[in-house]
């Protein structure tokens, strides 16, 4: 698979792709659920907030989208 073209911005729209990604996904167990359902919650703030204020585009930090991933990638 290529490696993906690193971005130097997104837009918030995005966010709104993420929310409903999050939601069509299925009940795995209580905790998993638990942790999805305040994803969910905490990146809607973030766009109602944006939009509030006006924001459309962020700027994405080189080392964070460096490391994009990281979490599946082990430790020791």
């Amino acid at each position: 698979m290529p490696e993906e073209k690193q971005r130097k911005s997104m837009r918030t729209s995005e966010l709104d792709k993420m929310i409903n990604k999050l939601q069509s996904l299925e009940r795995v167990d209580g905790t998993s659920e638990y942790y999805k359902n305040n994803a969910i919650a905490y990146l809607s703030d973030l766009a109602n907030y944006l939009d509030r204020i006006g924001v459309k585009t962020i700027k994405v930090r080189p080392e964070v989208a460096a490391s994009s991933g990281a979490h599946n990638k082990k430790l020791n």
